[in-house]
């Protein structure tokens, strides 16, 4: 997908997709801290920009994997689609990866939480509920995922994890649920800048 209207979404995020087959794929995702100025009070993949150290957008996942939650010995499954931000000029290029289970070292300033989500248990859901948005001239739903606490995972990572549920739902030998009108509004969520 090119730029999104009004953005030039030029600049490239590296995100690991870490996913744990304990006891059955299971994705981590995490919570940013409400302090930070960026994205603050968002789930997100580990990632971030690269460094000039960095051989690739990959390396750069792995690297930002390593930083914010400790993981090691990740193994690359696969790239899931780029992914234009509607809030900056940022592109997700998210990785999928096998990660051992580990424990893991959350970067406290980086992370406040970290959730996991079991892919079989959204397959097994009768309905997944999407936030409605117009893009060239069609309506459309976002996918959301309310974690616990009150924690919503929405947007871009949110579209990414879908991605990743609709390409393994074969295997698991089920078709996703559908996308449904779902409670809440984009002006809910906490759109970071």
């Amino acid at each position: 997908m090119g730029a999104l209207p009004g953005r030039r979404n030029d600049r490239y995020s590296g995100v690991m997709v870490p996913v744990v087959w304990s006891p059955g794929p299971t994705v981590l995702v995490t919570l940013r801290p409400r302090h930070l100025s960026r994205h603050a009070g968002e789930v997100c993949f580990p990632g971030g920009s690269p460094e000039p150290g960095d051989a690739d957008l990959w390396a750069t996942a792995v690297r930002e994997a390593e930083e914010e939650l400790g993981i090691t010995g990740a193994e690359r499954l696969g790239r899931l689609s780029s992914i234009p931000l509607y809030t900056s000029e940022f592109r997700l290029e998210p990785f999928v990866a096998a990660v051992p289970d580990q424990p893991l070292r959350p970067d406290p300033g980086e992370v406040a939480e970290v959730y996991r989500i079991a892919i079989a248990e959204v397959l097994a859901r009768p309905e997944i509920e999407g936030i409605a948005y117009t893009f060239e001239g069609r309506e459309h739903l976002a996918p959301y995922f309310e974690l616990a606490d009150g924690v919503v995972l929405f947007g871009a990572t949110a579209l990414a994890f879908w991605e990743l549920v609709l390409v393994v739902a074969p295997t698991f030998g089920v078709a996703p649920p559908p996308v449904v009108p779902g409670r809440y509004r984009w002006s809910d969520l906490p759109l970071g800048a």
